[in-house]
């Protein structure tokens, strides 16, 4: 099993389609049946991070709402900055793995030679059970600039009361062996209008935004698997929710934006099927082959406080944009909205 899912995973989000670099990755499955939702846990935790910390930026780049049934449909980029800290991940406290060292790279770090060696205790006339392999790589290497760069698509519609509803959506689709779709939907509410002559103060707005999004991955393992076994699949699911208040000044043709915010967010990762891991055996001259069912059910929690600053250009139907967001993956975002308050 080629586990080409997290490829396909990061592919998704605009990153360099040639890389190899997961090839290896089935092999944490060896790792002992206690340890394995950890090994993988720690070595996919900043993806997961990030896609989260994505799906919580960009949903507005001023304060100001639309007037009834006015519209804007808005692309933008939004390139994460991976901390150090996110490159590695340590197998101290992993008992089944030995390794040269106690540092790994995750899948944002840095290309690995190091041999994972794991060791297991059997019962019975099968005392010990050995594999090794090469450590799984990242793809710091194949990320232009060193930053995870995630694009993004979304309508904005005007609503009675000061509001607009903010529609994020990809239609499910396929691709070779692999679906995936993102819905996403957002309600920014006017709150100077509840303040008397505040909402009279000319060019300044002030605004609360609530937001959910969620990406749904489902990958066909079996088609390019290289261990026996039937109906693998991985099934993926990313949640975030957001919270921000919004301010902005908004003159003719230039806006200044900041935003404050909490975001929080649910990942997991469901590998499916059947899957023959093989061991060698101690005192035994042939391997053991053991057979496992469903394998990994992993989940990630991800959660922080936000702040944002920006800049809009404003001209005639279009607004160029962008800022800068301090949260634990800073951020920078650019785009283009295009539509009619």
């Amino acid at each position: 099993m080629k586990c080409k899912f997290i490829l396909l995973i990061t592919l998704l989000f605009g990153l360099n389609s040639n890389s190899q670099n997961f090839s290896g990755i089935e092999y944490l499955l060896l790792v002992a049946e206690d340890e394995r939702n950890q090994v993988f846990q720690e070595y996919l935790r900043p993806l997961m991070t990030s896609v989260n910390y994505s799906m919580a930026s960009g949903w507005s780049h001023t304060a100001k709402t639309h007037k009834k049934l006015g519209f804007d449909i808005t692309l933008s980029a939004n390139a994460l900055f991976i901390p150090s800290s996110a490159e590695t991940y340590s197998t101290s406290a992993l008992n089944s793995i030995t390794s040269s060292t106690e540092f790994l790279p995750t899948v944002l770090g840095g290309e690995t030679n190091e041999t994972m060696s794991i060791t297991l205790f059997g019962e019975g006339s099968i005392q010990e059970l050995t594999a090794s392999f090469t450590a799984p790589s990242g793809i710091k290497e194949e990320l232009p600039l060193g930053v995870v760069a995630i694009p993004s698509i979304q309508v904005g519609l005007g609503l009675p009361f000061k509001t607009d509803l903010i529609v994020r959506y990809i239609p499910t689709r396929s691709n070779k062996n692999t679906s995936m779709g993102l819905k996403g939907v957002g309600l920014k509410h006017n709150l100077l209008q509840h303040f008397g002559p505040a909402d009279k103060i000319p060019f300044i707005d002030l605004s609360l935004l609530a937001a959910y999004s969620a990406y749904s991955i489902d990958y066909n393992i079996q088609k390019t698997s290289n261990l026996g076994g039937q109906d693998q699949q991985a099934v993926m699911n990313i949640n975030n929710y957001v919270i921000q208040l919004v301010s902005s000044i908004d003159l003719k043709l230039v806006t200044f934006y900041a935003s404050a915010g909490y975001s929080k967010g649910f990942s997991n990762l469901n590998i499916l099927g059947s899957y023959s891991l093989i061991y060698n055996a101690a005192g035994s001259p042939e391997d053991l082959i053991l057979s496992i069912t469903n394998p990994l059910s992993v989940s990630w929690e991800t959660k922080s406080i936000s702040a944002n600053a920006g800049l809009s250009i404003n001209l005639p139907g279009i607004r160029l944009f962008a800022d800068y967001t301090v949260q634990n993956y800073s951020s920078v975002s650019v785009g283009v909205s295009l539509g009619i308050r």
